[in-house]
Order: structure tokens, then C-alpha cells, then sequence
């Protein structure tokens, strides 16, 4: 977790690469999800275009079984990302393959930086109007 950290502070989207499993989940704070390791290279690409400065830090990391823990102040640029946050993350044969964030006033990053590959919630759907039978 800590390479996959110091990799995301870096900057660093070939090391993130190899990091992850090809089955990987990532999963922003609004529900929202990316899946596969392609795609999740790609997202962190346009992350680093969308925001350049992010990082994670004053982290705790909390380790039960295969799941880790993060809790840390995210900084950036846009407020909506720069601000206390809670990471969870499952890792499996070495690679992460889960990511999951949990913050306030979230922006819905896996729509914003693929718009056509994310997997969008239900409740971010509005209900149909109802019938006028």
C-alpha cells in the first residue's frame, strides 16, 4: 500500500501500472467505478491532467487480513478532493485490487474521467417520472 501511496504522489502511472491487479476495482466516494487494470491506468492518466497536485498524506495505514485502512489528509488543488479522507483497499497476490474512497462533497471521478467506461450507482439515476395512465 505504501508503493501504491508513493507511487500516486509521484505521479507516477507505470509504477501504479504494475501495482495493480488485471482485475482491479476502483470505487470513488460518490459510488461511482472503474474496473480492469487498463482502465485504471488510463483513469490515472487523466486524473493527473485533471488534477495536478494531488497527494495523500499524513496517512495511518490499519492492515486486517487482505483489506487495508487509510485514513489522511488528501491535498489538491479543487477543495472537493483536498480534504481529511478514509481509503479502502483489498489486495490480492501481491496487487491491489480493490480502491475504494470515502470523503464528503465528493466529486463522481469515475464519471468525470471516463465518462464511458464508469459504472454509475443506482441512486445517482433519477427515478422515472411516473406514469400518466
Amino acid at each position: 500500500m505504501q508503493r501504491y501511496i508513493s507511487a500516486l504522489n509521484a505521479r507516477d502511472a507505470d509504477t501504479i501500472g504494475t501495482l495493480l491487479a488485471d482485475d482491479c476495482r476502483a470505487l470513488d466516494s460518490t459510488g461511482g467505478w472503474l474496473e480492469g487494470r487498463d482502465i485504471a491506468i488510463e483513469a490515472t492518466h487523466a486524473f493527473f491532467a485533471f488534477e495536478t497536485d494531488f497527494r495523500i498524506d499524513d496517512h495511518e495505514v490499519v492492515l486486517r487480513g487482505d483489506e487495508v485502512l487509510v485514513r489522511g489528509n488528501a491535498t489538491a488543488n479543487n477543495p472537493q478532493l483536498a480534504k481529511e479522507s478514509l481509503w479502502r483497499a483489498k489486495v490480492k497476490d501481491g496487487k491491489l485490487a480493490y480502491w475504494q474512497s470515502f470523503s464528503s462533497d465528493a466529486l463522481p471521478l469515475a464519471r468525470i474521467l471516463m465518462p464511458d467506461k464508469a459504472g454509475i450507482p443506482q441512486h445517482a439515476h433519477a427515478a422515472p417520472p411516473p406514469s400518466q395512465a
